[in-house]
């Protein structure tokens, strides 16, 4: 299995609410905020290629910028450009060549590359030959409408989702957690009731990257989503505010966390600015400390 890691999305959010009931002259050391206490961050995914040659994405960013009005992009610190479809450019993918988009959850900054709704109401998919795969509990959700969960999931975010072709769209159960080969979906709750940490696995799991050679051998990598966004998050109570069920994304870094030291895992962050992934161990002082990254 070959694993490239690549810039979706690129935009800023408060810092705050990124860290959660960490106070500010903390957080501010870890990542520096600008004069509105708004932090850099990337939506970072994975393409993956399988060893029967099969590509796929792991979360897909925040999507086309040409989406956003002015006033948007301005409230994002975002551009127009869209770093997703330049690198799978430069590495000569078509969108059409993808054959499978994982969601670790359906947030518009993991889920809004999916596709578009036009003015007239028509559906178009950025990647229209994928099997696009969520965990079931996200989708019931997502789709509820519920009123507790505000503005988690924009409409226009799911629309290109709900209209996709059935075989497009797989629903992954807890029972179910395989989807393809070295690939597993597991559920840890915690950002969302149905998030996921996706995990991959695979003897020759080769990563693309500049500095794959002194990040050193890897067999497993833990995609962690929301619920360990940067290097920084490692501690048991660094979590975004944006978490609806807190104790859950603890309990998950409590059980996964020490695992992922022990077993030489690769973490990788979605929403770090400075690394793509990283190495950690296990520290007295600070719970976990990193010790290899790659930057980005």
């Amino acid at each position: 299995m070959k694993v490239t890691p690549l810039i979706a999305s690129r935009f800023t959010s408060d810092g705050g609410s990124m860290f959660g009931l960490v106070p500010k002259p903390i957080w501010a050391n870890c990542i520096p905020p600008n004069d509105r206490n708004g932090i850099p961050q990337n939506a970072n995914v994975l393409l993956v290629e399988l060893n029967d040659g099969r590509l796929g994405l792991l979360d897909t960013g925040c999507g086309d910028p040409t989406l956003f009005s002015d006033k948007e992009l301005g409230l994002h610190g975002m551009t127009r450009d869209w770093p997703l479809m330049d690198a799978l450019r430069q590495l000569g993918h078509a969108p059409e060549a993808i054959d499978f988009v994982i969601l670790t959850h359906l947030h518009w900054d993991h889920a809004g590359g999916i596709g578009l709704v036009s003015s007239d109401g028509d559906v178009s998919w950025t990647f229209p030959n994928a099997v696009h795969y969520a965990h079931e509990q996200e989708w019931t959700d997502a789709t509820s409408g519920d009123p507790l969960l505000y503005k988690s999931y924009p409409a226009d975010t799911l629309a290109p989702l709900k209209q996709l072709p059935a075989d497009h769209l797989h629903l992954v159960q807890d029972a179910q957690p395989n989807i393809l080969p070295g690939i597993r979906m597991l559920r840890s709750s915690g950002h969302t009731r149905g998030h996921c940490v996706i995990h991959l696995e695979d003897d020759a799991l080769h990563i693309r990257h500049p500095s794959a050679e002194t990040f050193g051998e890897v067999r497993h990598l833990m995609f962690t989503g929301d619920v360990c966004p940067t290097q920084h998050h490692l501690r048991m109570v660094f979590q975004t505010a944006y978490d609806t069920y807190p104790l859950d994304t603890r309990r998950w870094k409590r059980e996964w966390l020490p695992r992922a030291a022990r077993e030489n895992t690769a973490i990788f962050f979605d929403h770090d600015p400075t690394a793509f992934a990283a190495k950690i161990q296990a520290d007295e002082r600070k719970e976990f400390v990193v010790v290899n990254t790659l930057a980005n």
